[in-house]
Order: C-alpha cells, then sequence, then structure tokens
C-alpha cells in the first residue's frame, strides 16, 4: 500500500520558504558592509527606506498572489513567486546605483510576499486533514532556517567575495529551486476539480497516493457525478458565515506581527536599556528567535490536537505576561528563559495563518491567507517604528514591554471571539464534527 505523506510537496514548499528567508534576509546581513563602505552613499535613512520598499513589496505581493491563486491556481503563482525573488535578488547584484537597488528589492518583495499564502494553501490541501496546522507550521520553519544560512554564508562569503556575490548566490539558488519546483510541486486538486478539470486531478491523486484522508481526496471525491457553482474567492470571503472573521483575521495577524517584528528589531537595545550588557543581549536575541522556531512546530502541532482557538489565545497571553515580566529586571538567567518563551509565543502568528486555512474553504483559501499575511504585515512595519517612538520618548523600555503585552491580549481577545466554524465546505461528513470543534 503507497505511503500516504506526500513528502515531495511538502519538502519542496519548505525549500522554497528556506529561500524566501534567505532572500529577505539577504540586506540586513550586507547592511552593515554598505554602511562602512559608503555604498552609493547609503545612510542609515536610505537603509531603512530600501527596508520598508521591501515590506511594502510584501504586502502587495501576498494580497495580490492571494487573490490569483484562486483564479489560475497554485502552481503558476509559486512558480511566478520564485522567479520574482530570485531574479530581483540576483539582479541586486549588478544594480548600478541606490535608486535602481531599491527597485529591485521592492520587486524582489512581491515574491517574498507572495509565496507564503500560496505555499500554505497548496500545502493543506496534500497533507491529512488532521495534521493540516502542523505542516503549515513546517514550511514556515524555513524563514528562521534560511535566516541562518545568511548569517553563517555572510561571515565567510562578504570578506572574500565582497557583498554582491550574497545577492549572485541567492539568485543562483534561485534558478535551481525554480527547476526542482517546477518537476516536483503539483497543482492544486480541489482547484481542478472547482474547474471541471476531473482527468487532471485524478492523475495528480494517483501519483501522489492521495485518498480521502487529505482535503485534495475529499474534494476530488466530492466531484464525481456532482456539479457545483464556482465563486470567486472574494464573494467566499464575504459570504454570510465568513465576513465577521475576514474582518478579524487581519487584525489579528496585525497584532502577532507588531510584536514579532518589534521585539526582534529592539529587543537588543531594550534590555540593554533595562541595564544588560551588549553581549547578553545579543545572545537574548537568538534566544528569542530559537523559541519563534520551535514555536512554529509545537504551536501548530497542539492546534491540530487541541483546536486553534484555545492554542493560540493562551499562546498569545502566555507571550504577554512574560514580556510584563521583563519590566520587573529580573536576574539574567530568568531574562533568557521569557525572552525564549516570548520568542515561542510570538510565533503564534503562524498558527493563526494555519488557523486562516483550516477556517475557509479551498476556493477562497488563497485569497484569505493573502488578505491576513498581506494586511497583516502593517503590523510588522508599525512594530519597529511604535517602538522607537517609545524608546525615544520619556516613558522608555517598560512601556515598550506594556506595548508588547497590550498587543498580545488583544490579539488573544480577537482570537477567542472568530466566530466558530459551523459550516465544513471540503470535507467528508466523517469529519464534520472534529472540523468544528477543531475550528
Amino acid at each position: 500500500m503507497p505511503t500516504f505523506m506526500p513528502r515531495s510537496v511538502v519538502l519542496t514548499c519548505l525549500a522554497i520558504t528556506i529561500l524566501d528567508g534567505v532572500d529577505l534576509i539577504m540586506f540586513g546581513a550586507v547592511l552593515p558592509t554598505l554602511l562602512e563602505i559608503k555604498q552609493w552613499g547609503i545612510n542609515t535613512a536610505t537603509a531603512g527606506l530600501i527596508g520598508s520598499l521591501s515590506l511594502f513589496g510584501m504586502m502587495a505581493g501576498a494580497m495580490l498572489a492571494g487573490y490569483i491563486t484562486d483564479l489560475i491556481g497554485r502552481r503558476p503563482v509559486v512558480l511566478a513567486c520564485i522567479v520574482s525573488f530570485s531574479l530581483f535578488t540576483g539582479l541586486c547584484a549588478i544594480a548600478p546605483n541606490v535608486e535602481v537597488f531599491g527597485l529591485f528589492r521592492l520587486l524582489a518583495g512581491l515574491g517574498f510576499g507572495g509565496a507564503l499564502p500560496t505555499l500554505i494553501a497548496l500545502t493543506q490541501e496534500y497533507v491529512k486533514v488532521d495534521r493540516r496546522q502542523f505542516y503549515n507550521g513546517v514550511i514556515q520553519t524555513g524563514f528562521p532556517i534560511g535566516g541562518c544560512l545568511v548569517a553563517v554564508a555572510a561571515i565567510f562569503m562578504i570578506p572574500a567575495f565582497g557583498w554582491k556575490s550574497m545577492f549572485a548566490a541567492g539568485g543562483l539558488l534561485g534558478l535551481v529551486l525554480f527547476v526542482t519546483a517546477h518537476r516536483n510541486l503539483p497543482e492544486s486538486i480541489a482547484f481542478l476539480t472547482g474547474k471541471g478539470r476531473h482527468d487532471e486531478a485524478r492523475t495528480l491523486a494517483q501519483r501522489y497516493s492521495i485518498d480521502a484522508a487529505a482535503e485534495s481526496g475529499i474534494a476530488l471525491e466530492q466531484s464525481r457525478g456532482a456539479t457545483t457553482e464556482a465563486k470567486s474567492g472574494v464573494r467566499l470571503l464575504f459570504a454570510p458565515g465568513y465576513r465577521i472573521a475576514t474582518i478579524m483575521f487581519p487584525l489579528i495577524t496585525f497584532f502577532g506581527l507588531l510584536v514579532s517584528y518589534g521585539m526582534n528589531t529592539w529587543i537588543p537595545q531594550m534590555l540593554r536599556a533595562s541595564g544588560y550588557d551588549l553581549g547578553s543581549a545579543l545572545v537574548f536575541l537568538l534566544a528569542f528567535n530559537l523559541g519563534s522556531g520551535f514555536g512554529m512546530v509545537v504551536i501548530t502541532g497542539l492546534a491540530d490536537r487541541l483546536g486553534s482557538r484555545p492554542v493560540i489565545s493562551v499562546s498569545f497571553i502566555g507571550g504577554a505576561l512574560a514580556v510584563s515580566a521583563l519590566t520587573l529586571q529580573p536576574a539574567q538567567a530568568l531574562v533568557f528563559g521569557l525572552v525564549l518563551l516570548i520568542g515561542f509565543c510570538a510565533s503564534s502568528t503562524t498558527g493563526v495563518y494555519g488557523f486562516v486555512g483550516v477556517y475557509y474553504p479551498a476556493a477562497a483559501r488563497g485569497t484569505a491567507l493573502g488578505l491576513a499575511v498581506g494586511l497583516g504585515r502593517l503590523g510588522g512595519v508599525c512594530g519597529p517604528i511604535l517602538t522607537g517612538l517609545i524608546m525615544s520618548s520619556a516613558l522608555g523600555s517598560s512601556w515598550a514591554y506594556y506595548s508588547f503585552a497590550v498587543a498580545g491580549v488583544a490579539a488573544a481577545v480577537l482570537v477567542s471571539l472568530v466566530p466558530r466554524a459551523n459550516r465544513v465546505v471540503d470535507v467528508t461528513p466523517a469529519t464534520v464534527e472534529k472540523t468544528a470543534e477543531l475550528t
């Protein structure tokens, strides 16, 4: 009997998020060198603008790709995103001036942002229904993995070959990944059946040994002899039973990313302002990211078993309590544990993406994820800015901690208020009751 798990789909999606993480963190890795050699006269203000261009590109890419993937399919959108972030990352190595460099980073950002919601949507269709959120967490560990790879590569490559070699290598890796993804990545079976392309859907189901334990197998089974009216993803998002959640999910991701991006940017300086030395503060930054990577897998795995709503809510509340405890200026060993816990809980946003994925039917999933990821990234933009304003004011680091705690509590409350899914469009009757309980 063939093994159910289509490992090639998950591993390919993981490889894409790793390279996505590599390309995303690339600018931060080369920035100290750019500032030191005054490349094109870049200063801190210019660097901040370039970083913002990438983030805005990611926002636009997530929302645009999320909508398009429900129209033309997952596979072409993923391949286009790989081309975008790889091509324009590679072109950064030959940019003649800072304006063109910034434009390339903006265009690469479209691919960065568009890849994630599409990969989540595709992965969740090819794995077992009761493990969809766990594998969402697995593929998103590619971002911290990619960040670690960049950090290690930069230590050796920049002194030996210069900063441009980092972008050139990223572009070449993207070419290799495109070939791999083109060969291994299938189309969404649910998308094919929704478009009436049943022969293609059955061929893919046979190739990947898909059965009724996966959402794709369920979609294929339901399509036999059935004719259903296709609705656009946008119409489904604002249909009765979904519209309230469609508004709430982007707000939840906004608060979650505000904490995650704000802490990642400012935690060394915040801890220094609290009396800890720089070396310890950098170790705490490492602890935050280690906790985040661990949390991506654990929180999503627990969400599959215990339900998204209680797991994500408790995680956000736990992070808020841990952040508040830092205002008491505890001993350094305890701070390390608290920061590890904060990083763990900050990864709750990964669980939110999984929650979105299982909440909506396949026909609207890409659009819903694109909206949540895209609009939620405004929190990633606002987090570092808000924290900087607080740190530069008379309020100081304690109120920065409190602002993160408030954001965590707000996210937890919103998660608990998401309406229960009392209808399951794309699962079998046997899974209706269980899925309703888990969402």
